[in-house]
């Protein structure tokens, strides 16, 4: 009698057990795997039975090229970039200098340098992290480069869709209470069309 073969078929005959099952995972192919990539390290075993978890992908409120849905915005913008970015960087930055001192740098880098989307890309790239939105950093500097008005506007009415009142002259000192102790951060976007209470 070989002892390599199985005495019964106890072995190979299914388990039926109820509700998720853990399974160990199969060893890597190679010794280059790498689990990000889609295969699963020895030690990194996965529950069969139960659906992944649901990511929410940040997005912006807006869409860049939704410039027209706010006019007024959009003039200032085309016609003195510098004002509306001064708006947006003092809410980014919570008032620590105010719209005047940035609208009055970026109008002197724009003017001696031509660069001044640089500096609101830097400011774009800032609010990203801030607020979890889609966070490139080249695509963020592109953005600036090819289409500035178009990326402030943008960074305007996310702003505006957070909670901020962003008349000129209001400033971060005149915002609310909860939009200062939150910083925008914990007031939820606001949806068109969505059902009020």
């Amino acid at each position: 009698m070989n002892s390599s073969l199985p005495n019964d078929d106890k072995d190979k005959a299914p388990q039926t057990t109820n509700g998720p099952q853990m399974v160990p995972a199969a060893a890597p192919l190679s010794s280059d795997s790498d689990p990000s990539k889609g295969g699963a390290g020895p030690s990194s075993p996965y529950v069969v039975g139960v659906p992944p978890q649901q990511v929410v992908v940040p997005t912006w409120s807006t869409g860049l090229f939704e410039c027209f849905d706010d006019i007024p915005t959009l003039v200032i913008t085309a016609f003195a970039p510098c004002v509306t970015f001064g708006q947006i960087a003092e809410m980014v930055d919570r008032g620590q200098y105010t719209c005047g001192l940035y609208t009055m740098l970026h109008a002197g880098i724009l003017y001696f340098t031509g660069c001044g989307c640089l500096l609101s890309a830097y400011y774009r790239i800032k609010m990203s992290h801030l607020y979890k939105l889609p966070n490139d950093p080249i695509i963020n500097i592109l953005v600036h480069l090819i289409c500035e008005p178009c990326a402030l506007c943008q960074e305007y009415r996310e702003l505006q869709a957070r909670g901020f009142n962003m008349q000129l002259g209001v400033g971060w000192r005149n915002q609310s209470p909860e939009i200062q102790q939150s910083g925008g951060l914990m007031v939820p976007p606001k949806v068109p069309g969505g059902m009020t209470r």
